[in-house]
């Protein structure tokens, strides 16, 4: 199964929460691949690859994607972490909107990659942690996945951000084939009224969505501690509540993946 993490609005969690679904799939028993499409390399920073981000002799997705020669590159671009593999982002992934600004099929160039990688055949699972934007590289995530987790604050800020990344992957269906929602985590949940009307929000907009959950992630300092590790909160040292939360969103992909 292939998914994109994504929503457009920074702070909203989107590298913690492909971290841990990744963490929790693993404990789970699959074979895990994470692509950090994310110029900033929030995720490549998390997983303890920051050597690699600026690294000026390791090719990155930046050199593959706008190369129709080299789609079937997937495999030599990941590395090896202790519980999944990892496409690490690079500091030139900055400009890679522009170099896939004018070449054909831009908006597929990373679905040709896993195509012709065979990616479905050597991993279970494929998340894609997302820019904080809705330029090309996000485009390309949302079309080569198909399925889309949408991590968010439980703020009224993320209201407008929701609405406008459906109208965005609405646009992308409208072009490329069906898109699906199969989820919503929600970061950082505080204990105060903001938060309990947005939780009501979340699953009035999203459960009355066909195979679609809503997830609450409370906020835990262990969460950030296993970021600092390297790791995710499965690997880290510290108990946490939200081990259980994040076991049942892989729970739920995998039956979203059986249907």
């Amino acid at each position: 199964m292939r998914l994109g993490v994504t929503n457009q609005k920074g702070g909203a969690g989107k590298t913690t929460t492909t971290l841990n679904v990744a963490g929790a799939l693993n404990q789970r028993g699959h074979d895990v691949l994470v692509i950090d499409l994310d110029p900033q390399g929030h995720a490549t920073e998390g997983l303890g690859f920051e050597d690699l981000y600026d690294d000026p002799d390791r090719d990155s997705l930046f050199d593959v994607l706008p190369d129709l020669d080299r789609m079937g590159d997937l495999e030599q671009l990941a590395v090896k972490h202790q519980e999944v593999d990892v496409v690490p982002s690079h500091e030139r992934m900055i400009n890679a909107e522009d170099e896939l600004a004018n070449v054909m099929k831009r908006e597929e160039r990373l679905d040709m990659l896993f195509k012709e990688s065979d990616a479905d055949q050597r991993w279970d699972y494929i998340l894609v942690d997302c820019p904080p934007n809705l330029g090309v590289l996000t485009d390309n995530a949302i079309v080569a996945t198909g399925n889309v987790l949408i991590p968010a604050q439980a703020k009224s800020t993320s209201i407008r951000a929701i609405e406008l990344l459906f109208k965005q992957l609405r646009s992308i269906e409208s072009a490329f084939g069906d898109v699906d929602e199969v989820g919503l985590v929600a970061n950082e949940v505080g204990v105060d009224g903001e938060a309990e009307e947005m939780m009501e929000w979340f699953k009035d907009i999203f459960e009355d969505r066909e195979d679609c959950e809503v997830f609450e992630i409370r906020k835990r300092v262990a969460l950030q501690r296993a970021w600092n590790a390297g790791v995710s909160i499965f690997e880290h040292e510290e108990d946490c509540d939200m081990e259980e939360v994040y076991l049942d969103v892989a729970e739920h992909l995998e039956d979203y993946a059986d249907d």
